[in-house]
């Protein structure tokens, strides 16, 4: 059971590429539709991206703080720790966002100057963008308002002492049903959050449980399992069919099985999708201010290949995220994380659990 000891699991890594490149190509074509070439092929499945993205949170997050459980004072070395790995990184795309919707607005589509709606942006609060739609400034950053709701739920479950999962679920599943109800009426927050999306962090948060119980699939099972959910999510077929319970599930399949494989026996995974894996959050954040560049120059040389526009759009962001990754995310993670251990350390109830909390 080395895996659940050390919080390490290299598959996992490789699942949150995988939900990053998703993500990248369904956004790539879409690129390609609106400035190149509107015949462009969709590529909607890879939106199955954020699901499996939020299946790994709730997992990773049950691993992760598996040794505050009970502690004094955990609660806010866990918020910290959040706030710290999510919002610079974000806060610095979204200024880069802003920083060029202010001085070349042409370059910049489904955003406009409004103030009050830009400070919701940074702090994570639901807002209603130009299109009537509920998303920051950097578009994206969507479903990082789930996340840091999930990370705000799971708190509150460390400082009131009460298991996770007995906590998060009747509000998740909660969310999930409510969405049955929805109106227009509803407050923008809570029609945003009532959304059977929700339940992702759930199972994710049951994954992890299942595998601290040692409860696993074996090999064989868990091979078949993760690449037929796989396939579900990602493989075109015609008509597309599924929905955000059934897409969920398949994510659910994919994280417990590569986690049971990688639990009960030592693999060998590719260090460049470990990497790609880790830089996976810098390559979801800035490939949208950096992937619709390639269809843009595509037009502006006179070459209407939509194939080659969605290609280099999936190159440029993959490489862009890479770069920030090592040289921007990556130490200034360290750099916080260091002050954060700092002022741990005073505490004698967290301190000795700082050093494994990642």
């Amino acid at each position: 059971m080395a895996s659940v000891a050390t919080g390490k699991y290299e598959l996992i890594q490789v699942l949150r590429f995988i939900a990053a490149l998703g993500v990248v190509v369904c956004h790539s074509a879409f690129y390609s539709k609106e400035r190149l070439a509107p015949d462009t092929l969709s590529y909607n499945l890879g939106a199955n991206g954020v699901p499996l993205f939020f299946v790994i949170s709730g997992f990773v997050m049950m691993i992760a703080a598996q040794k505050l459980q009970g502690v004094d004072g955990a609660w806010k070395l866990f918020s910290i720790r959040r706030i710290v790995r999510i919002a610079p990184l974000y806060w610095f795309a979204t200024t880069i966002k802003l920083l060029t919707l202010l001085g070349a607005a042409g370059l910049v589509l489904h955003a406009q100057v409004d103030w009050a709606y830009i400070v919701k942006s940074y702090f994570f609060v639901p807002a209603v963008n130009v299109d009537g739609e509920i998303r920051p400034l950097l578009a994206v950053g969507w479903t990082l308002l789930f996340e840091m709701f999930f990370y705000a739920i799971f708190t509150l479950s460390l400082l009131v002492r009460i298991d996770a999962i007995r906590f998060t679920a009747p509000l998740l599943v909660g969310l999930a049903i409510a969405s049955i109800f929805k109106t227009d009426s509803w407050h923008t927050a809570l029609a945003f959050y009532a959304d059977p999306i929700v339940l992702n962090f759930l199972w994710g948060m049951i994954t992890a449980r299942l595998l601290q119980r040692g409860i696993l699939m074996g090999r064989n099972s868990a091979i078949a399992v993760v690449m037929i959910s796989l396939c579900y999510l990602f493989f075109p077929r015609f008509p597309e069919y599924g929905n955000s319970i059934t897409y969920g599930i398949a994510s659910f399949l994919a994280v417990y099985g590569c986690a049971s494989l990688e639990t009960s026996r030592r693999l060998s995974v590719s260090r460049w999708l470990v990497f790609l894996g880790a830089a996976s959050y810098s390559i979801y954040l800035f490939h949208p201010l950096t992937a619709p560049l390639s269809p843009v120059l595509f037009k502006r040389v006179g070459l209407i290949y939509p194939l080659l526009s969605v290609l280099g759009s999936i190159a440029i962001a993959i490489g862009v995220g890479a770069f920030m990754y090592r040289f921007v995310e990556s130490p200034l993670t360290e750099m916080l994380n260091r002050y954060v251990k700092q002022y741990f350390n005073g505490s004698a109830g967290v301190k000795k659990q700082v050093k494994g909390f990642e």
